[in-house]
């Protein structure tokens, strides 16, 4: 019984056209691995590229813009419109940044938004406190930012 069964394994492992099969089966489900795995690996350098290019954008461009426009403006006692617009595009980068961008960036464009409806209901020390909160968070965003890219 034992050399029927050994005898009808070894048979059939020295059949070619199941060895050729075997083989082309193999060969197509790494080629489909492989191509999965490289995708997958393309797909997280691309994402963390651009988290990398939009904490550039953020870093170079625009938050020393906005700290400017604030401290300007909170000079003057006026929370006007243009910088609101620097804001909603320091926070629709932030949430390509990352997570902790995101979250400083809604920060101080929420508080500045306040410090705007506070402005036109003529509540100034709401507003001046709102200005305040809308910097700090800024300049915490220009710090991260700065550890982030060194």
């Amino acid at each position: 019984m034992i050399d029927t069964v050994v005898g009808t394994a070894s048979a059939s492992t020295s059949d070619p056209t199941a060895n050729l099969l075997s083989g082309l089966i193999g060969a197509i489900i790494g080629a489909i691995l492989g191509g999965g795995l490289t995708l997958l690996g393309s797909v997280i350098v691309n994402r963390m590229e651009r988290r990398t290019q939009a904490r550039q954008q953020l870093y170079i461009e625009l938050v020393p813009d906005a700290v400017e426009r604030i401290q300007e403006a909170r000079q003057y006692g006026s929370a006007d419109e243009v910088t609101l617009k620097y804001l909603s595009a320091i926070r629709r980068l932030g949430v390509i940044a990352g997570k902790h961008e995101r979250e400083l960036a809604t920060r101080a464009f929420v508080r500045w938004r306040d410090a705007s409806t506070a402005g036109d209901e003529q509540d100034f020390t709401r507003m001046g406190s709102a200005m305040k909160e809308s910097h700090v968070a800024l300049g915490a965003l220009m710090s991260h930012l700065q550890r982030r890219l060194d």
